[in-house]
């Protein structure tokens, strides 16, 4: 009965993952949006000015994209604000194909407009996708609204099938407000198919289970359904009775209803749960007939899904480590650059000023040697959470080795910067990190760059000239030079 639980624990464990990647996807295009739409304003009009109308009644379209396309109704596209709006989302282009490219199993990444128009990947013309009114009465629009999600939480959807022909799927999206006006939300888009894989995949003793949502409708089986129609919405209730469905999640052992044991288990972050059945009698029967060869499978099979779950989790923790520093969470000083050079060249181009600020831990050796090295890493993780508790959702940080960070602001006043670091420098001399018996206390310098200057490269060594500054002066100081 272990080995049972282990394989369906692990499954439901591989579903959580795929689940979870989903949902940050999501969250990281949705911080994205909220940042490019709070600059729509000063957004210069260019791709949107190439507008054309399409062979639908009232319809328009970019159609000059060969990645992305922004495909929209009615005349919404003659109003400065909503251009405005347009131009600003489709700044997003490559971030949706980068999520895009790196999910097999996401059919459409998109911004979907309350002013009618959305702006989506991978590319569709206007000739094979007709943009209507009715789609706004789609789960993946209609969960967004205030009516039904008057608290702008991320949503899943229930089953419909895809308008543009990619079959049934369910949408995972989170609404977009600015200034508190619902304008419109990110969503991906998931076919089922390979859902189905993951379960057919990774069960190894080959038994029924199943993925369904509130609304019981079945996402995914396997050994449940005999002539399994992907086209159809099948209701979990039908093929399995209430006395099995109600019963509240497995901790760490099966559950016996029925001549079944059961596993279930509410998938993490979501209402989906997953159940995984096996047939005492035909356990009992393929144990009588195959004892030996089934032990030795159970064996191997089990070494096959520990050696898939070590390589997946490695996998994961790559992932992460291409973008975060593995000890505090932070981003890496490669995914820094990535973005900040994005953002440094669209504040040069609306001439506007960025401040760099550079941020180094005062003394870190001496905190190290008194402390010990893990104490040591416990300040410079305590460095990460009070710029979380301080900075925006938006802003950009990064630690760049050792006990140094860098961050990056735009849309940010010379005397605003001074004040914010002002705050966090008295936030750490006020901090105290307690650990078993041992207290705490350091303090931080900051140098800080502040205006435009020729290359990100040129700001950033203008921003460690402050640091520099602020420690020969006396550390724990915040030091701006302004370019």
């Amino acid at each position: 009965m272990k080995e049972i639980f282990k394989n369906a624990d692990t499954i439901a464990l591989s579903l959580e993952h795929k689940l979870y990647d989903s949902i940050k996807e999501v969250e990281c295009l949705h911080l994205l949006a909220l940042h490019v739409l709070r600059n729509k304003e000063h957004m210069q009009l260019e791709k949107v000015l190439r507008f054309k109308d399409t062979n639908n009644t009232h319809g328009y379209a970019l159609d000059t994209n060969a990645e992305v396309n922004l495909i929209g109704f009615e005349k919404a596209h003659d109003l400065k604000k909503y251009l405005q709006e347009m131009e600003s989302v489709l700044e997003l282009a490559p971030f949706l194909e980068l999520v895009y490219k790196q999910n097999k199993n996401f059919a459409w990444v998109y911004y979907f407009s309350k002013h009618h128009f959305t702006v989506l990947y991978p590319y569709i013309s206007s000739k094979d996708f007709n943009f209507t009114l009715a789609l706004e009465k789609e789960p993946f629009f209609q969960y967004a609204t205030p009516k039904l999600n008057p608290k702008a939480k991320l949503f899943f959807t229930p089953l419909y099938m895809d308008s543009i022909g990619k079959g049934l799927m369910i949408t995972i999206g989170k609404p977009v407000y600015l200034h508190h006006e619902f304008l419109g939300t990110i969503d991906i888009d998931i076919t089922l198919n390979n859902i189905d894989n993951i379960l057919v995949r990774l069960d190894t003793l080959n038994h029924q289970s199943a993925l369904y949502n509130e609304k019981h409708q079945l996402i995914a089986s396997h050994n449940i359904i005999k002539f399994f129609n992907r086209s159809k919405i099948y209701k979990i209730d039908t093929f399995i009775p209430s006395v099995i469905l109600n019963i509240k999640d497995t901790q760490k052992n099966l559950k016996y209803i029925n001549s079944q044991y059961i596993f279930k288990k509410t998938l993490a972050n979501s209402k989906f749960k997953y159940i995984y059945m096996v047939n005492v009698y035909k356990v009992w029967l393929q144990s009588f007939i195959y004892i030996l060869p089934i032990f030795i499978l159970m064996l191997f099979s089990v070494y096959l899904v520990f050696l898939y779950q070590k390589s997946k989790n490695l996998n994961y923790k790559l992932k992460l480590q291409t973008v975060k520093d593995y000890m505090t969470g932070a981003y890496n000083r490669r995914y820094f650059f990535e973005v900040a050079e994005t953002l440094y060249l669209r504040a040069k181009r609306k001439r506007s000023k960025l401040a760099v600020i550079m941020i180094d831990i005062d003394d870190f050796k001496i905190i190290n040697d008194s402390y010990g090295h893990d104490n040591g890493d416990l300040a410079i993780i305590e460095v990460r959470k009070i710029l979380e508790k301080n900075l925006r959702k938006y802003d950009l940080f990064a630690r760049f080795g050792g006990e140094e960070f860098c961050i990056l602001l735009d849309d940010i006043s010379k005397e605003d910067v001074v004040n914010l670091f002002e705050k966090i420098r008295k936030d750490f001399e006020e901090n105290e990190i307690m650990n078993a018996e041992v207290r705490i206390h350091y303090t931080v310098s900051f140098g800080i760059a502040y205006g435009m200057m020729g290359s990100l490269e040129k700001l950033i060594k203008i921003a460690d000239e402050a640091l520099y500054a602020s420690k020969q002066n006396g550390k724990n100081q915040v030091t701006i030079y302004e370019v």
